[in-house]
């Protein structure tokens, strides 16, 4: 068998309208998840089934996870293999480490924020590889949104809205692609005169494309789609968090999980 790079993978779901970020499930376990829920939970009475009975087991499968009975949603695991820019990685890294969003009042209004705890998130089950910028040389691949946003007036950080029409999206896109096309040049002419490439990357803006294996429990992916299909997440990241749930329909619809119950 030889080494070749890295296609996207069939049924991969394309994430940004730019034909080039996606995400693919490339692995799942044999085992129904769902099935894996109940019966580690029912373990504790020595009891089983033989199938998911949805009239029968759902409400056993709500109550454990709206209670925090989580460990039987450790038990099933999915690889996905995600092409995404730089700054959609360091959001979704978080999901190896403990983080979540908490709720304040800033001035009477309500404000989401995400709070970043110092502990890695070992018990949901989750490891990230990406490539390499030290061996590999990266590709002129960049993210350009397609419309550009502002932070609204209130509090709240996490949110963006979209720029009137009385702004030059185009101009502004244009501007963005050529300042990163200038950056790649100076990271290529840098490795040319023979600067390493883990220095010459230093140079690269955070809208170029990279590539990773994600490897989640069933809690980790819920606990991802809770956080990032919620309106006030990034559009892009939320754009990937559309596509993992599309690939887990199946298993989640079996779980009673909806976009609705997550909040989408």
């Amino acid at each position: 068998m030889t080494l070749a790079r890295l296609n996207v993978p069939e049924d991969a779901v394309e994430t940004l309208g730019d034909g080039i970020g996606f995400v693919a499930l490339v692995d799942r376990m044999q085992c129904d998840p769902a099935l894996k829920v109940v019966n580690s939970a029912r373990i504790s009475y020595e009891k089983n089934r033989d199938g998911f009975d949805p009239a029968a087991d759902r409400g056993l499968v709500r109550f454990l996870w709206e209670h925090g009975h989580t460990s039987p949603y450790r038990h099933s695991f999915f690889t996905f293999h995600w092409k995404a820019p730089l700054f959609v990685f360091r959001q979704a890294f978080k999901y190896q480490v403990g983080s979540g969003w908490r709720k304040y009042e800033v001035d009477g209004q309500a404000v989401s924020l995400e709070v970043f705890d110092v502990q890695f998130d070992t018990d949901k089950g989750c490891s990230w590889n990406e490539v390499s910028g030290r061996y590999v040389q990266w590709e002129p691949e960049f993210y350009v949104p397609p419309v550009m946003r502002t932070n609204p007036p209130h509090g709240n950080k996490q949110a963006s809205v979209e720029l009137g029409e009385d702004f030059d999206h185009e101009a502004e896109r244009a501007r963005m692609r050529a300042e990163c096309e200038r950056a790649f040049e100076l990271y290529t002419e840098r490795i040319e005169r023979g600067v390493a490439k883990e220095i010459a990357r230093m140079c690269l803006p955070q809208s170029i494309y990279t590539q990773a294996y994600w490897t989640v429990s069933l809690q980790g992916v819920l606990h991802f789609l809770e956080q990032r299909l919620k309106p006030d997440a990034q559009f892009e990241i939320r754009s990937y968090a559309r596509g993992v749930f599309d690939l887990l329909e199946e298993e989640l619809e079996r779980l009673g999980v909806t976009r609705e119950s997550l909040g989408a």
